[in-house]
């Protein structure tokens, strides 16, 4: 869908017209009164954030289209949206597929912590897991840091100030003392 630049009230209004809702259908569901709603449509008034995200769901189009009055895409049908990812999962990398994820989904914490919930992997497990890969990959990070200083000095770095910062950190977190670590372990 193109981009159309309207207020809040106008993305409220064409939005519960296009889905044929009744501004008291919003009103009773959000519990509040029909003059609410109207004063939203009409752009007096504007819906607080724990009502945007409730508006989101019975409108079924993003929040983030809600609060800038721009409508960029409206949210599918959720049986559509898993049979229509579900064909496309056979035929995208794994890789690509979680970055595309973490790229469009709004709350990345609540999806990791559902997916927790309906999964039997232990939470706890996962954290740990995290914690030693995050180590790991400083641990190489630091390595190849310094062994880029071994070859190249101080070029890379831009001066010997930096390039001093960097193999002092690289080393802590290689847990090397003195004055000559070895890089290629």
């Amino acid at each position: 869908m193109e981009n159309l630049n309207m207020s809040i009230g106008s993305v409220l209004k064409d939005r519960r017209i296009a889905l044929n809702i009744k501004q008291e259908d919003i009103a009773e569901q959000l519990g509040l009164t029909v003059q609410t709603v109207s004063k939203w449509e009409r752009d007096l008034t504007e819906p607080k954030a724990s009502q945007v995200t409730q508006l989101s769901k019975i409108l079924k189009i993003a929040e983030k289209d809600i609060c800038s009055g721009e409508v960029k895409h409206l949210k599918m049908d959720p049986l559509e949206f898993v049979r229509r990812v579900g064909i496309l999962m056979n035929e995208v990398p794994q890789t690509e597929l979680l970055i595309g994820m973490h790229e469009y989904i709004n709350d990345t914490d609540g999806f990791i912590n559902m997916l927790a919930r309906v999964s039997d992997y232990p939470y706890e497990l996962l954290e740990m897991e995290y914690e030693h890969d995050k180590k790991e990959n400083e641990k190489f990070h630091a390595k190849m840091s310094l062994k880029l200083i071994e070859e190249h000095g101080h070029e890379p770095y831009g001066s010997i100030e930096t390039m001093e910062k960097v193999k002092k950190h690289a080393m802590e977190v290689l847990g090397i003392t003195g004055v000559s670590p070895d890089v290629r372990s």
